[in-house]
């Protein structure tokens, strides 16, 4: 007697089939649901019809202005400075930011001897932008051994003048001597014995955005006084950068 409940292979395999056309189509009707359930129950709305979603929009009822950069209630359409620091977007390099520049100094390096017989330097850095002065260390000095990379991480920030391109960066390495503090020679492109040929001065452009900095090519330049093979100085290494920032992050 044939047993009823058996299923023949042939009907396996169609089963199988149908079952795998089921989940593609499933797979594929599902994000069209999706979208039309977005459509219908929470569309994304423009009421002003500029292109601009209204939960992205500052101005969802003028189509002219999408975007308030300064928060002053202008929009950056009308809005003739947009970062409202008081220069016009027109003669402003950083029109959407207020433009600043930070000079980093990541590791210093002594190179030779300062002191008879002495293994260590104190040493500290004076750096000008724009010929305003800092100092650094904060604590007057860092003693540090000698020819040994040490990481310090000094940096310095200033507001610019947003409406100057270039601005002169200088930095200047001392150590303390009994017979006065002097200057190591950082400047490896200078063979000169004057104490402005061991000064390290860049003139930086700030370019038109935050991020950007000398070196060009990104990470930290290297300043080395024994470049210059003047044998008469006291040489030290300086691994710096420049970098353009908003003053007001």
């Amino acid at each position: 007697m044939k047993d009823m409940g058996e299923i023949k292979p042939g009907r396996n395999l169609l089963i199988a089939f149908a079952g795998i056309l089921i989940i593609l189509i499933v797979i594929i009707a599902v994000p069209y649901i999706y979208q039309s359930y977005q459509r219908v129950f929470n569309p994304v709305r423009d009421r002003d019809g500029d292109g601009v979603p209204d939960n992205e929009d500052t101005f969802p009822d003028d189509p002219k202005e999408w975007k308030d950069s300064d928060g002053d209630g202008i929009g950056d359409n009308e809005d003739n400075d947009d970062d409202n620091d008081g220069i016009l977007d027109s003669q402003d390099y950083l029109p959407y930011n207020d433009a600043g520049i930070r000079v980093e100094i990541w590791k210093i390096r002594v190179n030779e001897k300062t002191r008879w017989l002495s293994n260590t330097a104190k040493i500290y850095a004076k750096i000008y932008i724009d010929d305003v002065e800092y100092v650094l260390p904060p604590e007057e000095f860092k003693e540090v051994n000698i020819d040994e990379d040490v990481i310090v991480n000094w940096n310095v920030s200033q507001n610019i003048d947003d409406k100057i391109g270039y601005h002169t960066v200088k930095i200047e390495l001392y150590y303390k001597d009994i017979l006065g503090d002097k200057l190591l020679d950082i400047n490896g492109d200078v063979a000169d014995k004057t104490e402005e040929g061991k000064i390290l001065s860049i003139n930086y452009y700030i370019g038109n955005k935050v991020g950007n900095q000398y070196p060009e090519e990104g990470g930290y330049a290297i300043a080395d006084g024994s470049f210059d093979d003047n044998k008469r100085e006291k040489d030290a290494r300086v691994y710096f950068r420049i970098v353009t920032i908003d003053v007001k992050s």
